[in-house]
């Protein structure tokens, strides 16, 4: 995931015309991916250490569970929304480069 989530924040950098708006939408887009991944993980972890409560969760685990689970989708829903931000204008600066017509000498 996190090696995909790089890849994909460097595609989403070069797409289209460098601008550096662009390539910080790009660069934060990987950043609150893997960010939304760890907090999964962690989140994973934490469940199965609730497992072990037979009868009831104490309430203060439940709080730190629910807060991972919470930062996780904040940030996976950021990364989801800079990665539009950013391919939106990517794509239309490549399809204008693509309709500009070329001198030919």
């Amino acid at each position: 995931m996190t090696f995909f989530v790089i890849c994909l924040g460097t595609l989403i950098a070069r797409l289209g015309q460098a601008s550096r708006a662009t390539v910080s939408m790009g660069i934060g887009a990987a950043f609150f991916a893997f960010s939304g991944g760890s907090l999964d993980a962690l989140e994973n972890l934490m469940s199965f250490w609730l497992m072990q409560f037979e009868t009831a969760i104490p309430q203060m685990l439940a709080y730190i569970y629910s807060s991972f689970a919470a930062l996780k989708f904040i940030s996976l829903t950021i990364a989801m929304t800079l990665a539009i931000a950013a391919i939106v204008p990517g794509l239309i600066s490549g399809g204008m480069r693509m309709i500009r017509p070329t001198r030919m000498a």
